[in-house]
């Protein structure tokens, strides 16, 4: 893996922390799944 480093609005992070609580994964782990799924739709 590489490491990345960028920003999120505050309403991005409050949004992917939520999420996060919620589905008990990690947010770099959201944030991983939904470049996925970004990526295969290109």
């Amino acid at each position: 893996m590489q490491k990345l480093n960028f920003y999120l609005t505050v309403k991005q992070y409050l949004k992917l922390q939520e999420i996060s609580r919620n589905s008990g994964l990690t947010m770099a782990e959201i944030i991983r799944r939904a470049m996925d799924e970004y990526l295969e739709n290109k």
